[in-house]
This record gives structure tokens, C-alpha cells and sequence, in this order.
């Protein structure tokens, strides 16, 4: 698995141009290859690194965002924390982050969405990326004018290395592209992922209280949760030369797809792979993906989730399970999955 993420002579992410809702987005980091692929990821990383998650970014919107939320639940006592907290912590993080004012957070993140909605006719999904399209250029435009401390700010002010050694702006549409992606990833996923990491918990009291009485820990709740059940199971490639993979012979021009949540349950690599347990021995999965195009804002998304998982310990003491409420369940397809409801009680 590791190889097909890794291996760019054989397996190319441009297989991305082949989706008609992915190929909407625009010319973006996930759809390109080598040196193409370095030039735009190259301005892009540093805001999205360790250290930037840690500092920058913690001081930017998490810390806030997730103590907004934590305060407006505490006093509760029972509260569905998969939609009051989980849901909304990202969505605010990523937005906030890439400079959108506060109204304007919920329209761009519905829009976003109804742009790449199955359910959505094409007229509808088209109306939805000008709609985005619309308010992501008047931002890019105000920036230009007057640049601010936010994502979209240094995009603006960065510069995009050609082939030629000569070095250019990135323009409006490749901003665009990037910032649909990175803000639709980044809203998405750490939602899901910060529910089943919570829903893993409850569910084995023993783990938790492990946890809570060592925060250092936290690493290996991470890495076993994205290992035990990853939010996004199916991950696109198109093999650009004749290959074989795990034994198995592919010709150029297969469209593959990667489950990581087989990969990461391989009884070869791990023991009792289908059972929950942070104290197993720590090894890299492929949840977050490897090589060049290895997630983007996977620094800031473990970021989010320690602030979150700190607070709800310090904050909402004794969590547990409403039996009052349905039992929560694991829902979901290839794509996306996560819990259905996350009904707790807390002191």
C-alpha cells in the first residue's frame, strides 16, 4: 500500500482529473505529479507544518474555537458532542484560518459541500462552485489590497517556482483550487475522526481512563485510532505503467483504488489488528497517506484534536454514555464514515 502512495513512476494522483466533482475544484496539490506537484505544494507546507500547527495555528483559531465550544456545553450536563463539538471545532478552525469573517463561514462551507453532493443535480453543484468561486475571489482580491495574518493572505504574497528557475505568483484559480480542497478536507475529516476517537473511548472506559491519567499518551490514541477505523477508507490511483502490486499484475491505465482500512488492519504487520488498544506497539498505518502527496493538514488536525480531547477531560469530567439516547453507531461508506450520534452525560 505504501508503495502505490509512494511510487509516482508507476501510480499517478492526476487520476483526480478523471472525477467530474474533483475535477471541478481546479487545478489543486491532490491532482498534480513531481516537479509540478513540489512547486505548488512547496509555498503551501510550511503553513501546515508541526511547528506551524503548534504555534501559529493553536494561537490563530484553535485554542479559541475550542474553548467557545467547550464553554457553551459544560454547564449542560448531557449534550450530543459529535454535533456541538466535533462538528463544529474544524469547520471554525480551517475557516478562520484562511481569513473568511464569521458570516461567512457557515454559506462557504454549505456551499462547498452542495458543490460536491451526489444528491445534488449538476445545475445545483455548478451553482454552488461559482457561489464559492465568488466569495473565495472577493477574498483573494481584498487580501491583495491589504494582507492580513491568514492563509489566503500568504498565498497571495508567495511565489510559485517554474521549470525555468523563473518564480511567479500563484494566481487567483490555483488559490482557489487549493483552498476548496484544504478547507473541504480539513472541515471534513478531523470532524469524523475526532468523533470516533471519542466513540473508541467511551466504548473502552479501561483505554480511557489510561488516557486520562497520562496525557502523554496522546500520540498513540491518535495513531491507533486512524489505524482502527479511518474516516476516509479509499484512496484514488491511475497506474501509468505496467506494474505489479502485491503479487498481483496491473496494466497502465487500471484505475486502483486503495482501501487503507484493509492495510491498516493487515494481521501480518499488527496483532489482534481488529481490536482497539493504545498500548500496542507504535507503527506507521497508511491513514495519512505516504510520500509526496502524505496529508497536508495532518499536523493541524492532530492539533485541534489534542486541544479538544484536553478540554473535554479537564472540562467535562466523568464523560460517559446517555442511556437515555439511541447507542451510538459507526455509519458510513468507502468515503466518508463516522459516528451517527455521540449522546454523552457529564458531570
Amino acid at each position: 500500500m505504501s508503495r502505490a502512495f509512494i511510487d509516482a513512476t508507476h501510480f499517478s494522483s492526476e487520476v483526480y482529473w478523471l472525477f467530474e466533482n474533483a475535477r471541478s475544484r481546479g487545478d489543486s496539490i491532490s491532482n498534480r505529479m513531481g516537479e509540478a506537484h513540489r512547486a505548488m505544494r512547496g509555498p503551501i507546507q510550511p503553513m501546515f507544518s508541526p511547528e506551524a500547527a503548534q504555534d501559529w495555528w493553536h494561537e490563530k483559531s484553535v485554542a479559541e474555537t475550542v474553548d467557545v465550544l467547550v464553554s457553551g456545553i459544560e454547564g449542560k450536563g448531557r449534550c450530543n458532542i459529535f454535533l456541538e463539538l466535533c462538528a463544529r471545532m474544524p469547520v471554525h478552525v480551517i475557516s478562520a484560518g484562511f481569513g473568511f469573517a464569521p458570516d461567512e463561514i457557515l454559506p462557504f462551507r454549505v456551499a462547498l459541500l452542495d458543490s460536491v453532493s451526489h444528491a445534488a443535480s449538476r445545475q445545483q453543484q455548478q451553482a454552488a462552485e461559482q457561489t464559492t468561486k465568488d466569495m473565495l475571489t472577493r477574498l483573494i482580491e481584498a487580501r491583495r489590497r491589504s494582507p492580513r495574518d491568514d492563509v489566503v493572505s500568504r498565498l497571495v504574497q508567495a511565489e510559485v517556482a517554474e521549470p525555468d528557475g523563473s518564480v511567479r505568483p500563484f494566481t487567483n484559480d490555483e488559490i482557489i483550487a487549493n483552498c476548496r480542497l484544504i478547507v473541504q478536507a480539513g472541515g471534513g475529516t478531523t470532524w469524523r475522526q475526532l468523533g470516533i476517537v471519542l466513540f473508541a473511548l467511551l466504548n473502552h472506559p479501561d483505554q480511557f481512563d489510561l488516557f486520562k491519567a497520562d496525557r502523554s499518551l496522546f500520540p498513540r490514541v491518535i495513531l491507533e485510532v486512524a489505524r482502527w477505523y479511518p474516516t476516509d477508507l479509499i484512496f484514488p490511483r491511475l497506474v501509468i505503467k505496467d506494474t505489479t502490486l502485491g503479487g498481483v499484475d496491473i496494466p497502465e491505465g487500471s484505475l486502483l483504488h486503495m482501501c487503507i482500512g484493509s492495510a491498516n488492519r493487515d494481521p501480518t504487520r499488527w496483532e489482534n489488528p481488529d481490536v482497539f488498544d493504545i498500548t500496542r506497539p507504535v507503527q506507521r498505518s497508511v491513514t495519512f497517506g505516504a510520500g509526496a502527496h502524505s496529508c497536508l493538514g495532518q499536523h493541524v488536525s492532530r492539533q485541534e484534536m489534542e486541544v479538544a480531547l484536553n478540554a473535554i477531560m479537564d472540562r467535562l469530567p466523568n464523560l460517559r454514555w446517555d442511556p437515555a439516547e439511541p447507542p451510538a453507531r459507526l455509519v458510513g461508506g468507502l468515503f466518508q464514515r463516522g459516528p451517527s450520534a455521540l449522546h454523552v452525560l457529564y458531570d
